[in-house]
């Protein structure tokens, strides 16, 4: 056999190793919990003269699997207050009256945190709750307090806190009605003769804020 024969088929072979491995990358990726399908990447030459990444085609619309609560403009930090309305002729509590107030965190992922500046910390002073979206401007919450009895060393009952509110155009207000069912120690029982009702005030918290309307 000639060199140029060999030589022919060294580079033959090692040609078909190549294309090979070029078939080996060009599969779909299938594997993992999303099986994510890529099919194309697309390139595309910044302005300061270099390649970059842009973004590659699935067989579904690029985050189509986020939920729709990342989006929501509801997310960030707030200052608020509980204002009394509607609780005279059953508990004997004016209008008007601040039955609570303090920071409330909306997280992205659906998940709500308040801590109160009004509840005694030995008391039980946080809360957590749950969130979704209801419309363009609207947002319903859900949220337990758990509470304690210092004097008697034993857990007081929880409060179901719900909350139908609407975002200001401006993005950096919420207002609303709130309504508290104040439960005995198991859970199930209400402990007040109604449900504690009124309106809800909140400001959005942001990098320039340092001030916070004091509470009584």
């Amino acid at each position: 056999m000639s060199s140029r024969t060999v030589g022919h088929k060294v580079a033959l072979t090692g040609g078909l190793m190549l294309l090979g491995i070029a078939a080996g990358f060009a599969r779909p990726a299938s594997a993992g919990c999303l099986d994510y399908k890529a099919k194309t990447v697309s390139w595309q030459t910044p302005s300061f003269g270099s390649f970059g990444f842009v973004k590659v085609s699935s067989e579904q619309d690029s985050w189509s699997w986020e939920p729709s609560v990342r989006r929501a403009p509801i997310v960030g930090l707030w200052a608020f207050k509980y204002i009394s309305k509607g609780n005279y002729a059953t508990l004997g509590i004016k209008n008007g009256v601040i039955l609570d107030g303090g920071n409330t965190l909306w997280y992205a992922d659906g998940n709500e945190n308040t801590v109160s500046g009004v509840r005694a910390p030995e008391t039980g002073d946080v809360c957590l709750g749950i969130w979704k979206r209801t419309g363009e401007w609207t947002y319903e919450l859900n949220h337990i307090g758990l509470s304690w009895d210092p004097v008697k060393g034993l857990p007081g009952g929880p409060a179901f806190i719900k909350q139908s509110v609407t975002l200001g155009k401006d993005l950096n207000s919420y207002t609303g009605s709130f309504s508290i069912r104040q439960l005995d120690p198991d859970g199930k029982t209400l402990s007040t003769p109604a449900p504690i009702v009124g309106t809800i005030v909140a400001t959005r918290v942001n990098i320039d804020t340092d001030t916070q309307e004091s509470l009584p």
